[in-house]
């Protein structure tokens, strides 16, 4: 696994990309520094929507509980197409996903594509209930180079308390697809992730699902804290072991992130998220698009990712980040 991301690495790898990364690194600890924001490079990764529709009805996902306040719909291609020819040429890595089921867009493996021509290391992330033999062949054809697949539970009882609607049978049936359809055509690529969200009610399969994952076939596993809404009355719902929870429950019984806000966040210098309609937000806990900064179907993204809009966001990252509302469930540089 290790060998095949070197792989992916060495193929996307330029002067260009490397030396972007450095200069963006460089300016975000002097923005640290001197609590004043100091750009000098473009994002090396980006998150672009390909559509906000999803079959599941997951509970904490804003999609599943249908309080998403964005209009649903799917990205063109043609559309992506002016995407891809606003960014900039030092940028690295492309995550097709936000909202949604990137995989129920019909046009999915064409976006893969035109994402690979351009050298972008590629990465997507799915409950895999739409993998059927044929659509595995396509995703490995795609040249896609990490797959991340939900599974969240190793019996359907546990499985669909989280993925409502879901069935764990496709999903083994869909790593399996993938796994017959890279050893058949010879390609090590995609990366399969198998992921785990952890609650409690699904902590005590944590061994078994190590177990049947790596017998499935996947490459890696990934066990991941869940984000929950209005988390004060759900607490119930998390893990009993602590380092599988964002949260902690405090001495006067309320229930908080670890950790404190500190006024520091490494996302907004590196990375950002493009919506299926074009908006560009700062992260992916903007999931409504509330700090919306610029659209790329109305003008370049570097003219957004240099506006003062921006700038004045992040002053306010390195000044006042508690004032922000979508970091205030974000674990991301807590302490």
């Amino acid at each position: 696994m290790l060998w095949t991301y070197a792989k992916a690495i060495v193929f996307s790898v330029s002067f260009r990309r490397i030396g972007n990364l450095i200069i963006l690194l460089i300016s975000y600890f002097l923005s640290i520094m001197f609590r004043k924001p100091l750009l000098w490079g473009s994002p090396w990764s980006l998150s672009i929507e390909p559509i906000n529709v999803c079959n599941l009805k997951c509970p904490e996902c804003p999609t599943g509980m249908g309080i998403l306040k964005r209009p649903k719909g799917m990205l063109t291609v043609e559309h992506f197409e002016q995407c891809l020819n606003s960014l900039p040429r030092s940028l690295w890595h492309v995550n097709l996903y936000f909202q949604g089921e990137p995989i129920m867009h019909p046009d999915f493996f064409t976006l893969v594509q035109k994402t690979k021509q351009r050298k972008l290391l590629t990465s997507t992330s799915t409950n895999a209930h739409y993998l059927s033999y044929e659509q595995a062949l396509k995703v490995v054809k795609s040249g896609l180079d990490t797959l991340i697949v939900s599974f969240d539970g190793v019996t359907q009882k546990v499985y669909e308390q989280y993925r409502v609607g879901g069935d764990i049978q496709k999903v083994f049936e869909g790593v399996k697809n993938l796994v017959k359809a890279k050893r058949e055509l010879g390609q090590s690529t995609p990366v399969v992730v198998a992921q785990f969200l952890v609650f409690h009610h699904n902590e005590h399969q944590i061994e078994d699902f190590k177990n049947i994952a790596f017998d499935l076939g996947v490459d890696k596993l990934e066990l991941k804290t869940a984000q929950v809404y209005d988390v004060k009355n759900k607490y119930h719902i998390l893990p009993e072991q602590s380092k599988f929870s964002r949260y902690s429950l405090q001495k006067d019984g309320t229930v908080e992130l670890k950790g404190s806000i500190k006024n520091k966040c490494w996302k907004h210098w590196s990375s950002a998220v493009i919506t299926w309609d074009g908006e560009v937000v700062p992260c992916c806990f903007d999931k409504d698009g509330e700090h919306a900064l610029g659209n790329v179907f109305q003008t370049t993204f570097n003219e957004i990712w240099q506006h003062s809009n921006y700038y004045k966001f992040r002053k306010q990252v390195l000044q006042n980040k508690e004032k922000i509302n979508i970091c205030l469930n974000c674990p991301i540089g807590r302490a």
